[in-house]
Protein backbone atom coordinates (compact mmCIF):
# COMPACT_ATOMS: atom_id res chain seq x y z
CA UNK A 1 0.00 0.00 0.00
CA UNK A 2 2.75 2.44 0.97
CA UNK A 3 4.72 1.56 -2.14
CA UNK A 4 1.70 2.34 -4.32
CA UNK A 5 1.17 5.71 -2.65
CA UNK A 6 4.86 6.53 -3.07
CA UNK A 7 4.73 5.67 -6.77
CA UNK A 8 1.60 7.79 -7.24
CA UNK A 9 3.23 10.71 -5.45
CA UNK A 10 6.36 10.43 -7.63
CA UNK A 11 4.22 10.27 -10.76
CA UNK A 12 2.32 13.39 -9.71
CA UNK A 13 5.58 15.25 -9.05
CA UNK A 14 6.94 14.26 -12.46
CA UNK A 15 3.94 15.91 -14.12
CA UNK A 16 4.62 19.30 -12.55
CA UNK A 17 6.33 21.88 -14.78
CA UNK A 18 9.98 22.53 -14.09
CA UNK A 19 10.64 25.97 -12.66
CA UNK A 20 12.51 28.45 -14.83
CA UNK A 21 16.07 29.39 -13.93
CA UNK A 22 14.88 32.62 -12.35
CA UNK A 23 11.96 30.85 -10.69
CA UNK A 24 9.37 32.32 -13.05
CA UNK A 25 7.49 30.62 -15.83
CA UNK A 26 5.44 32.07 -18.63
CA UNK A 27 2.22 30.50 -19.87
CA UNK A 28 1.24 30.73 -23.52
CA UNK A 29 -2.16 29.72 -24.86
CA UNK A 30 -2.75 28.76 -28.47
CA UNK A 31 -5.88 27.99 -30.45
CA UNK A 32 -5.23 25.32 -33.07
CA UNK A 33 -7.00 23.10 -35.56
CA UNK A 34 -5.97 19.93 -37.35
CA UNK A 35 -5.48 17.55 -34.45
CA UNK A 36 -7.89 14.69 -35.04
CA UNK A 37 -6.29 11.79 -33.17
CA UNK A 38 -3.99 10.90 -30.29
CA UNK A 39 -1.04 10.69 -32.70
CA UNK A 40 -1.67 14.28 -33.80
CA UNK A 41 -1.72 15.41 -30.19
CA UNK A 42 1.54 13.57 -29.49
CA UNK A 43 3.21 15.12 -32.55
CA UNK A 44 2.22 18.68 -31.56
CA UNK A 45 3.24 18.07 -27.94
CA UNK A 46 6.65 16.72 -29.00
CA UNK A 47 7.19 19.60 -31.44
CA UNK A 48 6.38 22.31 -28.90
CA UNK A 49 8.39 20.57 -26.16
CA UNK A 50 11.49 21.00 -28.34
CA UNK A 51 11.15 24.79 -28.18
CA UNK A 52 13.82 26.28 -25.93
CA UNK A 53 12.62 26.72 -22.35
CA UNK A 54 9.38 24.73 -22.71
CA UNK A 55 8.72 22.47 -19.73
CA UNK A 56 5.10 21.45 -20.31
CA UNK A 57 2.53 21.24 -23.09
CA UNK A 58 -1.14 20.50 -22.44
CA UNK A 59 -3.77 20.05 -25.15
CA UNK A 60 -7.51 20.04 -24.47
CA UNK A 61 -10.67 20.55 -26.52
CA UNK A 62 -11.10 24.19 -27.52
CA UNK A 63 -14.13 26.41 -27.03
CA UNK A 64 -15.00 26.51 -30.74
CA UNK A 65 -15.98 23.29 -32.55
CA UNK A 66 -12.99 21.60 -34.16
CA UNK A 67 -10.41 23.57 -32.18
CA UNK A 68 -7.90 22.59 -29.54
CA UNK A 69 -6.59 24.76 -26.72
CA UNK A 70 -2.85 24.31 -26.28
CA UNK A 71 -1.19 25.55 -23.10
CA UNK A 72 2.60 25.86 -23.13
CA UNK A 73 4.67 26.53 -19.99
CA UNK A 74 8.09 28.04 -20.66
CA UNK A 75 10.93 29.84 -18.98
CA UNK A 76 11.21 32.07 -22.05
CA UNK A 77 9.37 35.36 -22.05
CA UNK A 78 9.34 35.68 -25.81
CA UNK A 79 7.99 32.58 -27.54
CA UNK A 80 6.19 33.62 -30.71
CA UNK A 81 3.59 32.10 -32.98
CA UNK A 82 6.23 31.98 -35.70
CA UNK A 83 8.51 29.88 -33.49
CA UNK A 84 5.62 27.54 -32.70
CA UNK A 85 4.80 27.13 -36.40
CA UNK A 86 8.47 26.53 -37.21
CA UNK A 87 8.62 23.85 -34.49
CA UNK A 88 5.80 21.98 -36.25
CA UNK A 89 7.99 21.72 -39.35
CA UNK A 90 6.38 20.10 -42.39
CA UNK A 91 3.24 19.47 -40.32
CA UNK A 92 2.58 23.21 -39.99
CA UNK A 93 0.14 23.01 -42.89
CA UNK A 94 -1.82 20.27 -41.09
CA UNK A 95 -1.77 21.59 -37.52
CA UNK A 96 -2.70 25.25 -37.86
CA UNK A 97 -1.91 27.73 -35.08
CA UNK A 98 -4.71 30.32 -35.28
CA UNK A 99 -3.80 32.27 -32.16
CA UNK A 100 -0.81 32.41 -29.81
CA UNK A 101 -0.69 34.67 -26.78
CA UNK A 102 0.68 34.98 -23.29
CA UNK A 103 -1.80 34.05 -20.62
CA UNK A 104 -2.46 36.80 -18.13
Amino acid sequence: MHRTLLLLALLALSLLPLPAADGKSVTYVAEMTGMVCAGCKEHVTASFTKLEGVSKVQIVVGEKPGTQKVTVISSKDSLTKEQAVAALGASASTYIVHAWKKAE
